[in-house]
């Protein structure tokens, strides 16, 4: 572990104001708190680690109180700062107050192009007034020449396949250049598993090639027109999707990553973080964390150097990969 060779992954709060079918929150008994004064100043800290610090975990950030100092003291530090919202706290106060905080890349999770796809899933949320506030947010940034970069991100699914044809014309309506596209692959439920495309590449069982088709001819249409619109397309699942689960080095980096829970816990990413079911290749497992430490009561070197997380990280270089990861999909990179 070397100076500024990590991603520090925070979670600046387990609560959330929507109330998405498909977040793992509703699979967790734990309690719904934000991280307090005291653990952040431990992660910090140990900040002279991490060459990146992202400010999101399983609520929603800009409902934490303190958040924009906290990103302000982790710029200090000479870190790039990111992090992922669902945008309804974006007001004119807190707009100004993002691009002062020196947060480097904002990404807002829009899973929907029209108010009847987005408002089922984003509930809560209404997407005329996602839209004017995200517009608003572009137009800031460019006026006052911040150097934030605004992106989106869409989680696909059968619910709002239709719509990816309708996301580039829309980026450049809002004035955004930066799209994260993903399959719903975080699974804690039987609904989950219903609503993604996942399940028409089981694994031992044959390609349902129909939806797949549709969608992938969707994806590629987006991408053809998003270049026109010099809008840049990052898919971060396996594309085109096929049946085969080989293990790979995780979508979420746990080599050179770790996540902090609001409350101190250390694992090697979110999913990990709290106590979340899964549904995988049509298997439910029942709720479970890995943590290998507590900040608050250990320094980060002690909890890197622990005999278990090393052996996990072990797991990953050597490709005998830990057990606790093989029923989730990101070590497929689905």
């Amino acid at each position: 572990m070397q100076p500024n060779s990590l991603s520090f992954n925070l979670e600046p709060t387990f609560r959330c104001n929507l109330e998405c079918p498909m977040c793992p929150r509703f699979s967790s008994e734990d309690p719904h708190l934000d991280m307090s004064g005291d653990t952040f100043d431990r992660i910090l800290e140990a900040m002279h680690y991490a060459h990146t610090v992202d400010f999101t975990g399983w609520g929603e950030p800009l409902l934490h109180r303190g958040i924009y100092g906290m990103i302000h003291r982790a710029s200090e530090r000479a870190c790039l700062t990111t992090m992922t919202s669902n945008g309804t706290a974006l007001n004119e106060k807190n707009r100004r107050a993002l691009i002062e905080s020196g947060l480097a890349r904002l990404v807002i999770s829009v899973d929907g192009m029209r108010a009847a796809t987005y408002e089922p899933i984003r509930i809560g949320s209404s997407f005329e007034k996602l839209t004017q506030r995200i517009t608003r947010l572009a137009s800031l940034i460019k006026n006052s020449k911040s150097p934030l970069e605004l992106g989106v991100a869409f989680t696909i699914q059968e619910k709002n396949a239709e719509d990816l044809e309708l996301i580039p014309s829309w980026m450049g309506s809002v004035g955004v250049k930066v799209l994260h596209l993903k399959h719903l692959n975080v699974l804690s439920n039987r609904g989950d598993w219903d609503l993604s495309f996942l399940k028409y590449v089981r694994s031992g069982s044959p390609l349902d090639e129909e939806p797949l088709r549709r969608v992938e001819k969707r994806l590629a249409m987006l991408k053809a027109e998003a270049e026109t619109k010099g809008i840049r397309v990052e898919i971060h699942s396996e594309f085109p999707l096929t049946s085969s689960m080989i293990g790979r080095h995780c979508l979420a980096t746990p080599l050179d990553s770790v996540y902090f829970s609001y409350e101190g816990k250390v694992s090697p990413c979110c999913h990990f973080g709290h106590h979340v079911s899964r549904f995988f290749e049509g298997k439910f497992y029942p709720a479970a964390s890995l943590s290998y430490g507590d900040i608050r009561r250990q320094s980060f070197e002690e909890v890197w150097q622990t005999d278990s997380f090393q052996s996990f990280r072990e797991g990953f270089q050597s490709k005998q990969f830990p057990k606790e990861c093989s029923t989730c999909y990101l070590l497929y990179g689905k």
